[in-house]
């Protein structure tokens, strides 16, 4: 399960409670219900118990995918650790795909 931002969450509720917030007759119960969507998104929908079991286990998802790439240079092992952890796909494996298919496979990089 993917955590929404904060700015998410407010959308979704507004959207839910069909709240308009444009509407100036309910200008301060508006102002009201959306201060309260803050308090309920830090309250009850970050559960800061689950937040750091995800760190966690990301943090153990990343190290195992380090140690199976660690007879590359370690710069070249910071960037594929980087698209995995952004992305979640494994680059290595894509460009030894590549390079199956074709021994002239072109690789560039840039910070």
């Amino acid at each position: 399960m993917k955590l929404l931002s904060i700015e998410e969450y407010i959308a979704r509720r507004k959207k839910e409670d069909q709240l308009n917030e444009f509407s100036l007759a309910n200008r301060m119960e508006n102002m009201k219900t959306c201060v309260n969507y803050v308090f309920e998104y830090f309250n009850q929908y970050l559960d800061t118990t689950k937040l750091d079991e995800q760190t966690v286990l990301n943090n153990e998802r990343l190290e195992k995918y380090r140690n199976s790439i660690s007879y590359y240079d370690e710069e070249i092992q910071d960037w594929l650790v980087h698209i995995y952890d952004e992305y979640n796909k494994k680059l290595d494996r894509a460009i030894i795909n590549f390079l199956k298919k074709d021994e002239l496979f072109y690789l560039y990089y840039r910070k």
